[in-house]
């Protein structure tokens, strides 16, 4: 690939990261300029818990599902992250140590800027990593918003919480919202059961709010989703 096409590519689907819009411009071209594409496969461990940082990641294609590990040994999902998605940012501003496993869902196209050009980036503009910590700090926040709406919203709402999230997170595939999210992973991140999870997606889709394919969730009517959260939260 054409460093020109490169370059390309990686500005078309980092523009349609909130965060990465944001930047002042001279960022944005340092990052892309240090910026390596790899191909890796399903199932691929990108890096684990407790690892050492190596550098910054990004979602060029495909995605990524993101693992937190319990005191029980259990690995916990707890978000997928498709294209525009950067992550691995947490280890620049907490002590230099992965905080999760991130492993590929699929064959994808991972974006990885590695530590020493962003030593090099930060000798240059320093304010890097105030950048980080704003980006640590919005991933923080969704968080907690994440923690508080599997608290003390109903089955229900919590699934259209979680699907309108994503449906403003995930870039639309022409001209469509289609999330690549087995009912079977969004159990797991809302802890659910399986079947519940099922019943509520055949009745939001009965409410043409959305359509269920196979190992995917097309998102045909994303405020309506806010809706239901309100309304399942009055009732």
């Amino acid at each position: 690939m054409s460093p020109t096409k490169k370059r390309a590519r990686l500005d078309a689907v980092l523009a349609k990261n909130g965060w990465f819009a944001r930047r002042p411009t001279e960022l944005q071209q340092k990052l892309i300029e240090h910026a390596q594409i790899a191909v890796v496969e399903a199932g691929r461990w990108l890096y684990d818990i407790g690892d050492e940082a190596s550098g910054l990641y990004g979602v060029l294609t495909g995605s990524i599902t993101s693992y937190v590990t319990l005191e029980t040994g259990d690995d916990v999902p707890i978000s997928i992250s498709g294209p525009s998605a950067i992550f691995g940012y947490a280890a620049q501003v907490l002590g230099g140590y992965r905080v999760t496993t991130t492993v590929a869902r699929e064959h994808s196209e991972i974006i990885f800027i590695p530590q020493h050009a962003l030593a090099a980036i930060a000798h240059e503009l320093p304010s890097l990593w105030l950048h980080f910590a704003e980006l640590a700090t919005e991933q923080l926040t969704w968080a907690a918003r994440t923690i508080a709406e599997q608290t003390r919203l109903k089955p229900k709402a919590l699934i259209a919480a979680r699907l309108h999230g994503y449906s403003h997170a995930w870039p639309p595939r022409d001209n469509r919202i289609v999330l690549p999210i087995r009912q079977d992973e969004l159990a797991e991140m809302t802890g659910l059961s399986r079947k519940t999870v099922n019943r509520i997606l055949i009745d939001l889709e009965h409410q043409g709010l959305i359509a269920l394919g196979y190992r995917e969730i097309e998102i045909r009517r994303p405020r309506a989703l806010l809706q239901v959260v309100s309304h399942e939260s009055e009732t």
